[in-house]
């Protein structure tokens, strides 16, 4: 048999052979050559530009080794990506201003014309601006660092694990991860509201609200109630409250509570109990879920405490005989 490789080098050198002689007749017949030839002239400045743009990659290189040093020595590497992105854009513009200076020798047509051209490019390209001025923003105010937990108002909630000069891009969550991604514009942080989870700490208040029917024992419901989320989230709490009691906090007014809240509303046909706790901004379904599991298993052992839900009860009352008689009457 034929060796199947081979046969496969053997097609490539065809094509090769075969695309040598296509650019060979190309060049004839559109004289190239001619055109190369006169690029002697400009032999210089071609090597002026081949150094710039080399020695512009070895500087960002070692420059960039240099940023990630310093971020992995303050300990926290979420800062390096937009940092070094603005280090890359800066780098290469000025780049590209040297590059021009040194091929333009006019430079009073130069800022003319780019006067001109950065007038209609403002005009036909108003939404890339708005990006690049909400990155600008991005940059300067930090609302929120990559791996932060944010919700973007009419967008949606994510985990924000890239930025750049266009887009801010999300691991959408929808109380878990959906596995879909959210491109969206840096301009929405310029118009719309922003709400970060996670920042100055990962914990955030969540809450789980039970209506109990009236007839149930409230004072044992309410009890029952904080024991069940006392015993997910009690030790994380108090850890927490021994950390900040101690440490600046982003509100310094803030309470700081090492124990679950309960608070109480009368309805129409219930009477709703609201336990409030701190968790893992990262970790709201998994605690949420151990806690209505763990009322759900206490409620269960108690024959005085009943949940309240949406039903239809008929109250049959007889009436009594002596009113039977009056009526007969």
């Amino acid at each position: 048999m034929i060796n199947r490789s081979l046969i496969f080098n053997t097609k490539i050198l065809v094509k090769i052979i075969i695309l040598f002689v296509i650019l060979y007749y190309l060049g004839t017949k559109l004289d190239v050559y001619n055109y190369i030839f006169t690029l002697r002239e400009y032999s210089g400045k071609i090597i002026i530009l081949m150094v710039l743009i080399l020695g512009t990659l070895i500087f960002l290189d070692i420059s960039m080794e240099l940023i990630r040093k310093f971020f992995e020595k303050k300990g926290d590497l979420r800062d390096y990506p937009m940092f070094s992105s603005v280090v890359k854009y800066i780098i290469w513009t000025i780049t590209g201003l040297i590059a021009i200076s040194t091929l333009y020798k006019g430079i009073g047509s130069l800022v003319m014309s780019l006067g001109l051209i950065g007038a209609a490019l403002t005009f036909s390209l108003q939404r890339p601006i708005m990006n690049f001025a909400g990155w600008i923003y991005l940059i300067i105010m930090r609302p929120f660092k990559i791996n932060d937990r944010i919700c973007i108002k009419d967008i949606g909630i994510g985990d924000v694990y890239k930025i750049d000069i266009m887009h801010i891009y999300l691991r959408e969550v929808d109380n878990e991860p959906t596995g879909r991604n959210l491109t969206i514009p840096n301009a929405y942080v310029l118009t719309n509201a922003l709400i970060n989870y996670t920042r100055g700490s990962l914990y955030i208040w969540d809450y789980i609200t039970v209506g109990i029917t009236y007839e149930s024992d409230w004072r044992k419901s309410k009890k029952l109630i904080f024991e069940a989320c006392n015993d997910i989230v009690g030790d994380t709490m108090q850890e927490l409250a021994e950390v900040w009691k101690n440490k600046p906090r982003l509100f310094a007014r803030a309470e700081i509570i090492d124990k679950p809240i309960i608070r109480m509303k009368l309805l129409d046909s219930a009477i709703e109990i609201k336990v409030r706790y701190l968790v893992d901004a990262f970790k709201c379904a998994d605690i949420k879920t151990k806690i209505i599991g763990n009322i759900l298993a206490k409620f269960e052992k108690e024959d005085n405490v009943e949940i309240a839900y949406p039903h239809l009860e008929v109250i049959h009352r007889p009436k009594k005989e002596n009113n039977n008689k009056i009526n007969d009457k």
